[in-house]
């Protein structure tokens, strides 16, 4: 894929990956990007994910593709009912992944590079909170709280570990 092909494709994959970590339907209407097709994004969703697989595949000490595949995980299985009907009409088979296959991708990017990001730590924490696990979520958001502010995805992971220990 062109470099410049692969760019757009990183950038609608990630306003899809934030369009689906969306859990308010209210919200999900206001984001702009939702006036696009559903099928568009469900194949670029399908895509997406044969793309991290063939990563991990060519370059397994990698923690950026375990931590995106880790994304790709948890935003699948927070999808409603409707979505994945709709993703079954218009594919056959709607991509599938478990909070546990999140939390697998999530948890080796902590083994090949302790202390990777912030927000790794953050959704370890939203996957332990779904499993039940309130406490090993606590210690996840107090690494994240741990963790120094040095750039703008700390800063957008703060945002969001804020709003998350409110619900714990």
């Amino acid at each position: 894929m062109p470099v410049v092909g692969f760019s757009v494709f990183v950038r609608v994959q990630e306003k899809y990956l934030r369009y689906l970590s969306c859990r308010d339907q209210q919200k999900r209407q206001v984001v702009p990007h939702r006036k696009k097709p559903l099928s568009l994004f469900l194949s670029l969703a399908l895509c997406l994910k044969d793309h991290l697989d063939k990563a991990i595949e060519l370059k397994p000490e990698d923690p950026l593709s375990y931590y995106l595949l880790g994304r790709w995980c948890y935003a699948v299985s927070q999808c409603t009912w409707i979505e994945r009907k709709i993703a079954a009409t218009l594919f056959g088979e709607p991509p599938s992944a478990t909070v546990q296959d999140a939390l697998q991708n999530f948890l080796k990017v902590e083994e090949i590079s302790p202390k990777y990001s912030k927000f790794n730590y953050v959704f370890l924490a939203k996957c332990y909170k779904d499993l039940g696990q309130r406490s090993q979520a606590q210690q996840m958001c107090d690494a994240a709280s741990a963790m120094n502010i040095q750039t703008k995805e700390d800063e957008e992971a703060q945002k969001e570990l804020d709003s998350f220990v409110a619900s714990l």
